[in-house]
């Protein structure tokens, strides 16, 4: 029998964009920081979080996860705000069944139940400002990102409120599918 002796980690799971997607959101994520300020962060759709395990166990549950499900398309829309830091700046993403069901299968996997309703988007901007800050740079932004990308691979990734921003790290990426 196998002891897992890795650390305890606080973990995410990302759906991190590719192709013309990637690029078109650190273009805005770029310009957003020119203006607003913020930290510095890899452009992705949070999946999972709030995961707490053994950095062994995690992995092991990545795979499981990333085998269980197929490539599928994330389509971005317009560009929102909140007074939540870490959606200061965002753009939405279309709920799709396949997104849906990745949610589903990533808290079976990870035996979590699912917390608040799943709202999907991909954060341009960390950082507190005021309503109509956000509403011009949204604006100065285009309103929108009608881009979309193959959800290819899904990334642990030590995302935790907890941890500054910049020690943020990939652990582990595995593809989708068998």
């Amino acid at each position: 029998m196998h002891i897992d002796t890795s650390p305890v980690i606080r973990a995410s799971i990302w759906i991190p964009l590719n192709g013309e997607a990637h690029d078109a959101v650190v273009k805005s994520m770029r310009l957003a920081r020119q203006r607003a300020g913020g930290p510095e962060f890899h452009p992705h759709v949070t999946l999972l979080r709030g995961i707490e395990r053994t950095r062994d166990s995690a992995i092991v549950k990545l795979k499981e996860l990333a085998q269980a499900l197929k490539p599928f398309t994330v389509r971005l829309g317009r560009i929102a705000w909140r007074t939540d830091y870490y959606r200061c700046l965002f753009a939405t993403v279309a709920m799709s069944t396949a997104l849906a069901a990745a949610h589903r299968r990533a808290h079976e996997i990870f035996e979590m139940d699912p917390p608040e309703p799943f709202e999907p988007h991909v954060s341009l901007l960390y950082g507190s400002l005021d309503e109509s800050a956000q509403q011009a740079l949204a604006r100065e932004l285009g309103g929108s990102l009608h881009v979309s990308f193959e959800a290819r691979a899904l990334q642990l990734v030590n995302a935790a409120m907890r941890a500054p921003v910049a020690e943020w790290k990939t652990l582990a990426e595995r593809p989708l599918g068998p």
